[in-house]
């Protein structure tokens, strides 16, 4: 483990990770810079009262020479690696840290690690309600609202962790270890940040990297890139499935989802019961159930979590009933597989709004879901040209300048018994602050019909 009492650090990006990283190292003795590029506005309530207390921020870019005395370098999940800074860094053997390594030096108690393409989300918070319904300190963080570094003081040897965990944050991790990993699926998503879908896989398959035999990897037996990976790991693998009976893990049998661990097999609940929709979300479920019965969740307290828990905001979000029209809110759908994910949900007669900046994969695997479930489709913002052209064959496309505008249309075009579904499979770094911005604004515009 690193000691950072008297050392210089240099943390890159002083967004939320970033301060909050600040906040604990000052606490631990360090010496704090935070570097940002200024290209967004800085959070001033929270740095005043950094610098009051002796951090130095600078600003307009990462310059080499803000390496003259640091001993490490913390990197917020939104700093790309191959930055020069960070390439002289490690010519000058100074240590490239992650904000998740940062907290991990701190953390206490069992520590259950989730990601993933998609589902992160949604299944870091179920796991998160069922071990808090249990009984249990629980502290949800991550990549889904608070940084792993904000909690991190808080936790105690009694604490679960729930922590979502992006590819970016497992780029540079050296002791990272959770008792248990999860992998949801690894699909194509941020090839615009990595050289390729190799590239992605790897940093995602980072979370193996440090456990030991006396920890667990629960693993997608579904999603083939995911199931591959199992083989070259130490830990004690725990595949779930729902489209095959396993001789070991959680599956789907007969309308149930049953665990056979430890060579018994036990009924969980029935499919039916599930407070989410969608075959995306009942792999979700899976996962989590794998981690309830690693946890030791009693049986009735998970079934009391699975049958409440309605979702998370901004995925698959039902926002209003009009006129027969159902309008649904995915501004979560930020990639082509999460869009797929919630055309699946749905029988048919969809209008999608979709757009956004585009992340370097192709929206060709839409095509035979666009050809048979989506009546209108509506695009926007940068990637609207490419999208048009890949799918816009396949059924009316309209395209429109703003999510308002997108709204109105898709009020227009719909009848009774239709969807208007808001799946961007895009970032919304173009037009908005974040995925949450946009799904606001989606849902107050829908709020106006």
């Amino acid at each position: 483990m690193f000691a950072f009492s008297g050392q210089r650090v240099l943390i890159l990006g002083a967004a939320r990770s970033g301060i909050a990283c600040a906040v604990l190292l000052l606490k631990k003795g360090a010496r704090i810079t935070i570097s940002d590029n200024g290209a967004k506005p800085l959070p001033v309530k929270e740095l005043a009262p950094l610098r009051r207390k002796g951090v130095i921020v600078k600003t307009g870019g990462h310059p080499v020479a803000l390496l003259t005395g640091t001993d490490y370098i913390v990197i917020s999940p939104g700093i790309r690696s191959d930055l020069p800074i960070l390439q002289k860094a490690r010519q000058r053997n100074i240590p490239v840290l992650s904000e998740i390594e940062i907290a991990y030096t701190y953390l206490a108690g069992q520590v259950i690690a989730i990601t993933g393409t998609n589902g992160k989300t949604t299944t870091t918070s179920l796991v998160g309600k069922m071990f808090r319904q249990a009984g249990n300190k629980t502290l949800v963080c991550g990549n889904i609202g608070r940084p792993i570094s904000a909690i991190a003081d808080q936790s105690s040897l009694r604490s679960v962790v729930v922590a979502e965990i992006s590819s970016f944050q497992l780029e540079n991790i050296v002791n990272f270890r959770p008792h248990i990993s999860v992998m949801l699926n690894i699909t194509p998503d941020h090839l615009d940040r990595y050289p390729g879908f190799a590239a992605y896989a790897r940093a995602k398959k980072q979370i193996y990297v440090n456990q030991e035999k006396d920890n667990y990897a629960v693993i997608n037996y579904d999603d083939p890139v995911s199931r591959k990976s199992a083989g070259r790991i130490k830990a004690k693998v725990v595949f779930f499935s729902r489209k095959k009976i396993l001789l070991r893990g959680v599956f789907v049998k007969n309308g149930s989802i049953v665990a056979r661990l430890e060579g018994r097999a036990q009924n969980i609940i029935k499919t039916t019961e599930l407070g989410i929709p969608g075959p995306h979300n009942l792999e979700n479920a899976l996962a989590a159930i794998a981690c309830g019965i690693l946890g030791k969740v009693p049986l009735s307290s998970m079934r009391k979590t699975l049958r409440t828990f309605r979702g998370v905001e901004h995925r698959l979000e039902l926002v209003k009933t009009v006129r027969g029209v159902k309008y649904v809110n995915d501004s979560k759908g930020t990639n082509v597989d999460s869009t797929v994910k919630a055309l699946e949900s749905f029988p048919g007669n969809i209008i999608l709004i979709a757009g956004g900046r585009d992340k370097g994969s192709p929206y060709r695997p839409l095509a035979k879901l666009v050809h048979s479930k989506v009546k209108a489709l509506i695009v926007l913002g940068e990637a609207k040209n490419k999208i048009k052209k890949e799918l816009g064959p396949l059924t009316s496309t309209y395209d429109v300048s703003s999510l308002a505008e997108a709204v109105k249309l898709g009020h227009k075009l719909s009848c009774p018994g239709d969807t208007v579904l808001l799946s961007p499979a895009c970032a919304s770094f173009d037009m908005f602050k974040n995925y949450e911005q946009r799904g606001r604004i989606f849902k107050e515009e829908v709020k106006k019909l």
